[in-house]
């Protein structure tokens, strides 16, 4: 094998470990192959990506610690909907900077089953207005006006409204109910509205870091990248 040249090549776990991982050597050659921009907007990717992973193991972890029927697993489990909901959008943007680049270099192949992916998720959270607004109004950022318009609503129903609600006394086993019902009914989305828009964020979830992961590859082939290992 060349040891001049990019290479990427797996590292198989030693001494009975279980951790192994996957080494870019000649780095700089790497750079060089793929040129900054390409590099940057990967790196952006796999943030992001890495983010959308750590939500299902948060999620895990909130229902063995607190069980699925807490108050505690509800709210871990609304806090990182938003959360994705919000690094979807971020991840769009990423992924927009990561298809001009590589088209710029002459690499991008967009009918590749990675970027139909890719770019079906780059239209919706970043070309669709939706969705876009969705990150701006809930998830990192809490509208004043989405909160007013939900404050109307809960007034209108003139019903009591939950301030907030717990399994015990101590803050992890509780929430403070009336943000997120304030939140909800402002949005403009029923409770099926709600439903059908939390399956496409659970959709574009689980597509996300194993789209990213193949389009990595195919970049890599395609600016002569070798692999080694197994």
């Amino acid at each position: 094998m060349d040891q001049t040249k990019p290479t990427i090549e797996f590292v198989e776990p030693t001494d009975g470990q279980k951790r192994w991982k996957i080494e870019l050597r000649n780095f700089k050659q790497l750079e060089e192959a793929f040129g900054r921009d390409v590099l940057n907007a990967f790196s952006r990717c796999f943030v992001h990506a890495d983010r959308l992973t750590s939500t299902v193991s948060c999620i895990y972890a909130s229902e063995k610690l607190h069980s699925r029927d807490s108050v505690a697993f509800e709210r871990d489990l609304n806090s990182m909907v938003w959360f994705t909901i919000g690094t979807l959008r971020e991840l769009a943007t990423a992924i927009q900077d990561l298809r001009a680049a590589l088209r710029k270099r002459g690499r991008l192949d967009p009918n590749s089953p990675p970027w139909v992916t890719l770019r079906g998720l780059e239209d919706r959270w970043e070309g669709n207005e939706f969705y876009r607004k969705k990150r701006d109004v809930g998830a990192f950022h809490v509208d004043p006006e989405v909160i007013d318009k939900g404050l109307d609503e809960l007034i209108k129903d003139q019903k009591d409204v939950t301030l907030s609600l717990g399994d015990g006394r101590r803050g992890v086993e509780s929430q403070l109910a009336l943000g997120l019902l304030a939140l909800h009914n402002g949005l403009d989305l029923d409770l099926e509205g709600y439903r059908q828009f939390l399956q496409v964020v659970s959709d574009d979830h689980g597509d996300a870091a194993s789209a990213i992961q193949e389009a990595f590859i195919d970049a890599a082939r395609a600016a002569g990248v070798l692999f080694g290992g197994k």
